[in-house]
């Protein structure tokens, strides 16, 4: 996938985060009373929201999370997505973001019957699996759903990686704008050189925290948070991976 593609698809992205309460709204009172039930409606909504996230970066390595959703069929949660595509595409939505958001949508639902429909050499896999057969999606969907943000930074680029929506909460931003970012432009001038000392160690493979780092957002304001970091190696990438709390605000 070229880098046009991906940036129309992180515009899509932007397109879900903007109108994402009335497209919620609109799968609602599409529906009415056919299932799925209102929470996993705007469950899936919300998490074909993450996966596009993903999708946007590395389409490759995207997948649906679907755990706790085990419980409505999957036509029904692929009902639910093609509404809420539908009323995203309705919302002002260019030709090429429609495009792209009903070919994330196609690749979702295709993960949503590979999950919840396995053909029968899958189920003679899973059957046959004693560990964790989705450990990868229960951390993803972990990931998203705690309060600090998570931020990953590939320490061999210096780029974010991933970030989760409690760190978009934090920037005041979506993902989409600042993945792939040098991540050193995210620190408040004040704490760089600070900052350059625990990349230092944290390419050494030392762990660090809590400690305090300034942050900064794109708009110029500056984030007091408490932090926590170590280096870890995942899908053969090395990555420092950083819990922060933001404590109180400092001056821009």
């Amino acid at each position: 996938m070229g880098e046009c593609d991906r940036a129309v698809q992180r515009t899509a992205v932007l397109h879900l985060d903007r109108h994402r309460h009335l497209i919620e709204a609109e799968v609602h009172r599409r529906l009415g009373r056919a299932e799925p039930l209102p929470f996993a409606r705007a469950e899936v909504v919300r998490r074909f929201r993450s996966f596009c996230r993903l999708a946007s970066v590395d389409v490759a390595s995207a997948r649906p999370s679907l755990d706790g959703l085990g419980g409505n069929s999957a036509a029904a949660l692929e009902r639910a997505l093609h509404h809420a595509v539908d009323a995203a595409c309705e919302c002002g939505a260019s030709e090429e973001i429609q495009t792209a958001l009903r070919d994330l949508a196609a690749r979702f639902c295709a993960g949503i019957r590979r999950i919840m429909q396995p053909s029968a050499p899958e189920q003679r896999e899973r059957r046959g699996r004693r560990k964790r057969p989705n450990a990868g999606r229960r951390v993803r969907s972990a990931i998203d759903r705690i309060n600090d943000a998570y931020l990953a930074l590939c320490l061999e680029t210096g780029r974010l990686h991933d970030m989760n929506p409690a760190a978009e909460a934090l920037f005041g931003t979506e993902a989409a704008t600042l993945l792939e970012r040098e991540f050193v432009e995210l620190i408040n001038p004040t704490h760089r050189a600070k900052y350059r000392d625990l990349e230092a160690r944290l390419d050494a493979g030392e762990a660090a925290g809590p400690i305090d780092l300034v942050f900064r957002r794109p708009e110029g304001t500056a984030i007091s948070a408490e932090v926590t970091i170590a280096s870890h190696t995942i899908g053969g990438r090395r990555l420092a991976i950083l819990i922060a709390r933001e404590k109180l605000r400092a001056s821009a």
